[in-house]
């Protein structure tokens, strides 16, 4: 018996020595098919970068294999590169607070990022034995992209397609699903995508089911739930499958480091003069950089470099774009080849462009044959490296260059089968629809396409390929670009502006740009890296007719470029070298040209959530440009740091057309010092002035309060938010009686004011002859200061037309003078009391005055004011008497049923004047006379 039991545990030992072997060979070459052309780059995920939170870990890529080192002086060092990637099995570590290891692990990174590099990476080591040997016994790899998604198989047959020979122990196998890892990659490619009810899911590692059923089955925990999972996605991907997966270990694939990269490069040109000549150019080209971060886009881009190095070209005659390295790049496939026949190469761009469509990355004989393409015609491409073996089927050596072929089969000459080609419709129609998490796919052939339009690229393409690109594809452009002008969806046209411009850049074609930023009137962009300040910075300076900007600057664009990157997460770009200070001030300084080189240019907002001396710096220069015209100008700061505002504020001196600005930020008194000197200027025209929680005290109020009596243009004044105290707000009542004051509006909301600053605004509203506008809520008032504003009221003179006491602390005393006033005034038309307590005896109150035929009074606000159903009969009779009311806001009181009906009454009255009623449901039923609405609060206009 114990011979047997033996015997048998030897087989099973000799089976699984057999399978790590078989793994261990098929997995050697860490690439899917061929490896690329030239000295196979061994690129190893490093334990150093992997860096653990409670939401994320991340994973940095590092070059070079086991012992590797750069030779002396040839560049930097690189990171410390591990002898084996050991550390990668902490995916699957206990955590320390539950001390359960993750069941299911997700892999997550944009497409070419390097995701299934790292998958296989983790399967050769396991078979070698240098990772997760001690917790799982079996490990199998599922590519989905090579499997028929529509044949029904069972997890079992899975298994043993993944076995080196028959027999295939599949019973021991899956009998132990504690000990069983699977690794699942391209869930993105499997059609349909596994979704379905939970009745259905699959539960038998026997049963057949098509594939994404058994696929649900294994994500949903219904089939071997006690399974580890290993899941390599795109972001669209792990959007779908998070709703299912529970609290699964993210794990975000980041690719390779500046410093690798700089490393890399150093490596490829082997010398130290071409490195550096690489070096620069992509140090002036942050969205060359972000590409390379994919190991092999920085190969494809490193040849690419090295081709026009190697035909003595100059890379800093200028900038460098994808487009041109990956042009040159399929051009020296081909140099000293015969070129592919135009109908091979046609057809094998159409099949990049409807796999590009389809988001699919891999095609087989069916697909080829689709295309009127034989097998044997791929042999061109095939030799040259730019398409792979995979499975029974094919896939392009990288998705970008798949990207690539399918913008140039949009951009190609039509000379035959002119029906069956893309037009610049189909990408660009089909990125609009896909605008979500998935519009990488379709990106960055649209960039492609535009980049296709530069000169050179079509002479590059012309003679080693005999490729002709079409006369009528600069037209087409345009006209997409007149089309996305007109877009009626703000968040699509923002996303939709966001490629655009990248596609733009892509042509280095001042021209075209030109031409294609003439089609947009407004603008609002979003700076979330430098990349997108460079890109921008390029876009805005060619607009010519351009009227308004909106631009929210993020705090990314003040970081390193790459903030990952422990090296860099020191501080912020104000400690880079001069270099790069020097760079990031020029883009500054080409992104707020568009105030001096639009002439149309007439309303700016900005908004940033941090900020550096070189933007402030660029802003103010072109604020001071003799040329700018511009007329309103919009600040808001996000963060909560002191606003360097020397330089800006200097600017607004003498700035002959800027009638409105807006300020939300930290200004301080010291600014607001600044800030005066301009309104004091003759040339001043400001007309609107908001200085919303600027950081304003009291010592600033006389500097203001000068400028107020000398400045003959300023009629709207908003100081809210900041605290000016009683103090603060009598110097400022001071300027308000001289004539030369013309302030028509002004805003004191939150100021700190008590009742005694209330003497000083009634005497301001007494002698002020402009003063119509009024706002001092949030303000500690009470019934005591109502009681001082009230006697200015009713004085004759008072020119007061709207009254906005919000949230003063008033109660039924302060309503009994309101409503005296309210009697004698002529002039007060705007009545704001919402977030007091008047209470049912404050209302009954305000309905006296509301009732008189003389009670001017167009519009009241009650907004939670603690009315119930109790001043009701008051407030209807009020209502039927008033010849002037126009428009009541009663939300959020308690009127109850009893209330509304007591009010409906007064509207089905003929005499009855009201057109609008506030009206948000509170204790009571909506009124069946009025329209019903889901909109809370809301406005019945009701006649």
């Amino acid at each position: 018996m114990q011979g047997r039991v033996g015997a048998r545990s030897g087989e099973k030992d000799d089976d699984w020595q057999r399978y790590r072997a078989w793994t261990a060979e098929k997995f050697s070459s860490l690439r899917v098919g061929d490896s690329w052309p030239g000295e196979q780059e061994n690129f190893l995920y490093g334990p150093a970068t992997l860096l653990f939170s409670r939401t994320c870990a991340k994973i940095r890529v590092v070059i070079g294999g086991e012992g590797s080192e750069l030779p002396p002086g040839e560049g930097p060092p690189f990171n410390e590169i591990p002898g084996q990637a050991g550390q990668l099995a902490a995916l699957f570590q206990p955590d320390d607070r539950t001390d359960q290891r993750p069941s299911t692990v997700v892999l997550q990174g944009p497409m070419g990022i390097g995701k299934t590099v790292l998958a296989r990476k983790l399967m050769l080591d396991w078979a070698r034995g240098h990772l997760l040997g001690d917790t799982f016994r079996y490990v199998f790899y599922f590519n989905l992209g090579d499997m028929d998604g529509k044949a029904d198989r069972s997890l079992a047959e899975l298994v043993a397609g993944e076995w080196p020979s028959p027999p295939v122990p599949v019973s021991e196998i899956l009998a132990r699903p504690q000990s069983l890892l699977f690794v699942v990659d391209g869930l993105e490619e499997l059609r349909p995508f596994p979704d379905g009810p939970e009745a259905e899911l699959c539960r038998d590692w026997a049963e057949r089911r098509p594939l994404a059923s058994l696929l649900q089955g294994l994500l949903r925990r219904s089939l071997l739930p006690e399974a580890c999972l290993l899941l390599v996605v795109r972001p669209s991907a792990w959007a779908c499958l998070a709703r299912w997966l529970g609290c699964p270990q993210l794990v975000q694939v980041l690719g390779l480091s500046k410093a690798d990269r700089e490393g890399y490069f150093h490596r490829f040109f082997g010398d130290r003069a071409s490195a550096r000549a690489a070096l620069v150019a992509m140090r002036d080209n942050e969205a060359l950089a972000t590409l390379c971060r994919a190991p092999l886009v920085c190969w494809l881009i490193c040849t690419g470099l090295k081709l026009r190095l190697d035909a003595g070209e100059d890379l800093r005659r200028g900038p460098l774009t994808a487009t041109c390295l990956y042009v040159s790049y399929v051009s020296g496939l081909f140099r000293g080849r015969a070129p592919p026949p135009e109908a091979q190469l046609r057809a094998l761009c159409r099949l990049a462009a409807d796999s590009v469509l389809a988001h699919r990355t891999g095609f087989d004989g069916g697909d080829l044959a689709r295309h009127g393409l034989a097998e044997a015609e791929l042999e061109p491409f095939l030799a040259t490296h730019v398409l792979l073996r995979r499975g029974r089927g094919y896939t392009f050596l990288h998705l970008t260059l798949q990207e690539f072929f399918a913008a140039l089969y949009s951009a190609m000459e039509v000379s035959q089968s002119p029906a069956a080609v893309h037009t610049v419709q189909d990408l660009t129609s089909e990125l609009e629809r896909y605008s979500g998490v998935d519009t990488i796919f379709l990106s960055l052939a649209v960039h492609f396409l535009f980049g296709l339009l530069n000169p050179e690229c079509a002479r590059l393409l012309e003679a080693p390929l005999g490729c002709h690109l079409a006369p009528q594809l600069r037209r087409d452009l345009l006209l997409w670009a007149a089309v996305l002008s007109s877009s009626a969806t703000p968040s699509l046209r923002a996303l939709s502006l966001h490629h655009f411009f990248f596609s733009l850049y892509e042509t280095q074609d001042s021209a075209f740009v030109t031409e294609a930023m003439d089609h947009f009137r407004d603008l609002q962009l979003v700076l979330w890296s430098q990349v997108d300040l460079l890109v921008s910075s390029f876009c805005l300076r060619h607009c010519r007719r351009l009227e308004k900007l909106v631009l929210h600057t993020q705090r990314e664009v003040f970081q390193p470029e790459d903030p990952d990157d422990p090296e860099q997460q020191a501080g912020p770009l104000a400690e880079a070298g001069p270099l790069a200070l020097d760079l990031t001030a020029s883009r500054w300084k080409a992104l707020y040209s568009v105030l001096s080189t639009n002439a149309s240019l007439r309303e700016m907002e900005l908004s940033f959530s941090s900020m550096n001396d070189s933007c402030m710096k660029s802003l103010s220069d072109q604020l001071a440009h003799p040329d700018c015209h511009l007329q309103n100008l919009r600040v808001r700061q996000t963060a909560f740091v002191p606003f360097a505002c020397g330089d800006f504020l200097l600017a607004l001196i003498g700035h002959r057309h800027l009638t409105c600005l807006d300020l939300d930020l930290l200004l301080g008194d010291d600014g607001m010092k600044l800030l005066c000197e301009a309104l004091r200027h003759p040339q001043c025209n400001f007309q609107y002035l908001r200085l919303k929680s600027c950081a304003l005290t009291e010592a600033c109020c006389p500097d203001l309060a000068l400028a107020l009596t000398c400045n003959q243009s300023l009629s709207h004044l908003n100081l809210g938010g900041n605290q000016l105290l009683d103090s603060g707000v009598q110097v400022l009542c001071g300027a308000l009686n001289p004539p030369e004051c013309h302030l028509q509006k002004l805003v004191l909301a939150g100021c700190g004011m008590t009742d005694s600053g209330c003497q000083d605004i009634s005497t301001a509203l007494i002698s002020s002859q402009s003063l119509t506008h009024l706002c001092l809520a949030h303000n500690h008032l009470c019934d005591d200061g109502v009681k001082i504003l009230s006697t200015a009221l009713k004085r004759p003179e008072c020119p007061l037309q709207r009254l906005t006491l919000w949230s003063c602390g008033i109660t039924a005393t302060g309503c009994q003078d309101l409503s005296a006033a309210l009697l004698s005034n002529k002039t007060l038309t705007h009545l704001d009391l919402g977030e007091n307590e008047l209470g049912d005896e404050g209302m009954k109150l305000l309905c006296v005055a509301l009732g008189h035929p003389q009670c001017s009074l167009q519009a009241l606000d009650v907004l939670v004011c603690f009315l119930t159903e109790a001043c009701c009969r008051h407030l209807s009779d009020a209502l039927v008497l008033n010849r002037r009311l126009r428009s009541l806001n009663l939300g959020h009181n308690a009127l109850k049923d009893e209330g509304v009906k007591l009010l409906c009454e007064a509207l089905r009255h003929p005499d009855c004047q009201l057109q609008r009623l506030g009206w948000v449901r509170h204790a009571q039923r909506a009124p069946a006379t009025l329209p019903t609405s889901p909109r809370r609060p809301f406005f019945w206009k009701l006649r």
